[in-house]
């Protein structure tokens, strides 16, 4: 079954999901709702790796995903009002707020997250289900290459 998606709720805490590859970077937003409280999506992002994002090696991949993420949903984001939890496959971003060494480009994208409220946690791939839908990272729709989803159409 398709996940179904929920209107955002300003009064309960998000939750990011990401996940980027040499394919490009993918995210879902989600909160919980109903009873018993599930993680429903709100949205989800996708976006092919620019030329010169292919080079990045995979931790500013996973990186630029997080900061791609924020840019998307930034009116949710950024001043909510409880911090929200980013979700990646990549250990060692759980340490990002506490980096000493950065690159000039992960110093910028730092100064960026310094606009929201949030903490990072490892989650292994294998659990990272939703971020991982590769379906919207094969260009546009045309006649001749329709857009896929993760689920087969129905009909």
């Amino acid at each position: 079954m398709a996940p179904i998606l929920c209107h955002p709720d300003p009064d309960r805490p998000f939750v990011v999901e990401v996940d980027a590859s040499s394919s490009g970077l993918r995210a879902v937003l989600s909160q919980q709702h109903g009873d018993p409280r599930k993680v429903h999506p709100c949205a989800f992002y996708s976006q092919k790796l620019t030329t010169a994002a292919v080079n990045y090696d995979v931790g500013n991949w996973e990186l630029l995903a997080i900061k791609a993420a924020l840019e998307e949903w930034r009116h949710w984001l950024e001043g909510a009002r409880y911090p929200f939890q980013v979700l990646t496959d990549h250990r060692n971003l759980e340490y990002l707020h506490g980096a000493k060494r950065l690159n000039p480009k992960q110093a910028r994208w730092a100064l960026f997250f310094t606009r929201f409220q949030f903490t990072v946690s490892y989650r292994p791939g294998s659990k990272n289900g939703k971020a991982l839908c590769p379906g919207s990272l094969r260009g546009p729709a045309t006649p001749d290459n329709p857009s896929s989803s993760c689920q087969p159409p129905l009909y």
